[in-house]
């Protein structure tokens, strides 16, 4: 379900689970879940930014 985007408190009720902790301990992500962060990241980190950081825009 976690893999599928249903919000965790769900598959906490459903387990029985009493705390949310212990519902993330059962958690395994995928292989292709972890390559898809990692390209993420990479590409967040080499975006092309202003010297001087965000600037924001008057509308």
């Amino acid at each position: 379900m976690a893999g599928a985007g249903v919000p965790m408190h769900v598959p906490r009720k459903i387990t029985g689970h009493g705390s949310l902790t212990t519902t993330q301990r059962y958690l395994h992500p995928d292989a292709r879940s972890i390559a898809d962060a990692g390209e993420a990241l990479s590409a967040h980190l080499t975006v092309r930014r202003s010297p001087d950081g965000p600037r924001l825009r008057v509308v």
